[in-house]
C-alpha cells in the first residue's frame, strides 16, 4: 500500500503546487466543485496508469516492493481506490444542476484553447461510459463467486478502458497544467500507462519468463491434494519460496501456486495444489502425465535467508509449500538453516498430509524444530503459543507465514501486542482478485 500513497502524494503535492502558480481568481463553491472534480479525476488518472504498470509485472518493481504478491496487493487496492475517484469525479461534474439550485452560477470567463478542443465533446462522452464500465468491474472484481476464467477477460479488457481515460484526461485537461509539474505528471502518466495498456492487449505479459513444459509426474499425497512435477528445460532457474503460473487449459488461463521443490539444476519444478476451488477441483483429475503446460515465473522474494538468525515459520495447511522448498533447499548445506520453531498448522491429523514428509527433512537439519498444531483438538494457534520475546539485545526473531489470511491477521495482531515490531512479520500474500 506504500506505492499507493507514494502515488496520491505526488498527485497532491502537484496539485497544490498548481494552485500556487495558478490560483484561482475568486474562491466559491462552484471553485471549490471545480477543483475537486480536477484533483479526483488526477488522482484517479494517476492510480489507474499505476495498475497499467503493475499489471505488466515489470521485474524491476519486484524487490523494492517486496514481491510480486505484494505488487498485486497493491494493484488490487490501487484499482479499487482510483474507480471511486472516477465515479466521484463524474457525480461531481453530475452534481452541477443540483448545486445550480441553490447558488446562482457564476459566469464563464475566457478559457484558454487548444488545438485538442476539436475532441472534447468526444473526451466526455467516453469519459462518462468509462465511469460506469469501472463502476461494474468494481462489482465484478469484489464478486469472488464470479467465475475466474469470465473474470480475467472482463479485466483485460481494462487496458482498452485505461486507453480511454488517457484520451479524456490527455484532451480535457486545462490548457496551463502542461506548463507545468502537474501536467508533466500526467504525460508521464498517460505515456506509461499506455504503453503498458498495449502489452496488456496483445499478450505479451511475462512472455520473456514463460516456459513450454510437460508434466512428468503426478502424485496424490492426500485428500484434495495434487502434486505435479513439471520438466521445462535446463534454463529454468527458482529461488525456495517462490512461486510461478502454471497454464494447463489456455482458456481458463494461468493460476498462481507456490513452487514446493528446491531448485536442482535439472529443469523442474513441482507444485503442490490443494482442490480449493472449482478449477483446482478439476485439476485433480484432469493433468496426467505426458501432458503440455507453460510455466510463466518465477515471481516473489518470500526468502528466509534475509531474516536473520532466529525465525518462527507458520504454515496453515496448504501454505506449506514454500516451507517445503527451503527445507529441501537446505538438506544439502545444513549449516546454513538459520535456528528455527516451524509451526504446520492443520484441523486434524487426517489433514497433516505432510507431517511425514516435514519431520524426514528436519531431521537432517538440527537447528529446525518441527511442531504441528491440529485447530480441532486445540484451537487456532495464538501469539501466546509462540512463546516469542526479544534476546539480551532486544532484538526479535523474525516470523515468516504461509496461509489464511484469518490466521495471519490473529497472529499479527497477537505479537503486535506483545510488542513484536511490524517489520518482524513477513508474510505471502498472493491473490490473483
Amino acid at each position: 500500500m506504500k506505492f499507493v500513497w507514494i502515488i496520491l502524494a505526488a498527485v497532491l503535492a502537484a496539485f497544490g503546487l498548481a494552485l500556487v502558480l495558478d490560483p484561482p481568481a475568486t474562491f466559491d463553491v462552484w471553485v471549490l466543485r471545480k477543483q475537486a472534480i480536477l484533483l479526483s479525476g488526477v488522482a484517479a488518472f494517476a492510480l489507474m496508469s499505476a495498475i497499467m504498470l503493475l499489471a505488466v509485472r515489470p521485474v524491476w518493481l519486484e524487490r523494492p516492493l517486496g514481491g510480486l504478491d505484494r505488487m498485486y496487493r497493491a494493484h488490487k487496492w490501487a484499482g479499487i481506490l482510483a474507480i471511486v475517484l472516477s465515479l466521484l469525479h463524474y457525480l461531481l461534474e453530475l452534481g452541477g444542476p443540483l448545486l445550480a439550485e441553490f447558488v446562482a452560477k457564476p459566469a464563464k470567463g475566457p478559457r484558454v484553447e487548444t488545438f485538442l478542443d476539436v475532441f472534447r465533446g468526444s473526451a466526455k462522452e467516453l469519459g462518462e461510459w468509462s465511469a460506469w464500465l469501472l463502476a461494474a468491474m468494481l462489482v465484478l472484481t469484489l464478486w469472488q463467486r464470479f467465475p475466474y476464467h469470465l473474470w480475467r477477460y472482463v479485466h483485460k479488457a481494462l487496458a482498452l478502458v485505461y486507453l480511454v481515460l488517457a484520451f479524456h484526461g490527455v484532451v480535457l485537461a486545462p490548457a496551463g497544467y502542461w506548463t507545468q509539474p502537474l501536467g508533466w505528471l500526467l504525460a508521464l502518466c498517460a505515456a506509461v500507462g499506455s504503453v503498458c495498456a498495449l502489452i496488456a492487449l496483445s499478450g505479451r505479459i511475462g512472455r520473456r519468463r514463460a516456459y513450454r513444459g510437460v508434466v512428468v509426474a503426478v502424485a496424490r499425497p492426500g485428500e484434495r491434494m495434487l502434486e505435479v512435477t513439471c520438466r521445462l528445460g535446463r534454463n529454468w532457474r527458482h529461488k525456495a519460496g517462490q512461486f510461478a503460473f502454471l497454464t494447463c487449459d489456455r482458456l481458463e488461463g494461468q493460476h498462481p501456486f507456490s513452487i514446493s521443490s528446491a531448485d536442482r539444476g535439472n529443469g523442474e519444478v513441482r507444485f503442490s495444489i490443494k482442490a480449493l476451488g472449482d478449477y483446482t477441483r478439476r485439476l485433480q483429475d484432469a493433468l496426467a502425465v505426458g501432458d503440455a503446460v507453460k510455466v510463466e515465473g518465477p515471481y516473489g522474494c518470500f526468502d528466509f535467508r534475509r531474516g536473520g538468525e532466529r525465525q518462527v515459520w507458520i504454515a496453515g495447511g496448504i501454505g506449506i509449500t514454500p516451507f517445503l522448498a527451503w527445507l529441501e533447499a537446505l538438506q544439502q548445506h545444513p549449516a546454513d538453516a538459520p535456528e528455527v520453531e516451524l509451526h504446520y498448522c492443520v484441523r486434524s491429523p487426517a489433514d497433516a498430509i505432510y507431517a511425514g514428509r516435514l519431520r524426514e527433512l528436519c531431521d537432517g537439519l538440527p537447528s529446525v524444530a518441527l511442531k504441528v498444531h491440529y485447530s480441532a483438538e486445540e484451537g487456532y494457534l495464538r501469539g501466546d503459543d509462540l512463546g516469542m520475546a526479544p534476546d539480551a539485545d532486544g532484538r526479535w526473531p523474525s516470523l515468516w507465514f504461509c496461509g489464511p489470511q484469518g490466521l495471519a491477521d490473529l497472529l499479527r495482531r497477537d505479537l503486535g501486542r506483545r510488542g513484536m515490531p511490524a517489520r518482524n512479520f513477513h508474510q505471502e500474500a498472493f491473490r490473483m482478485r
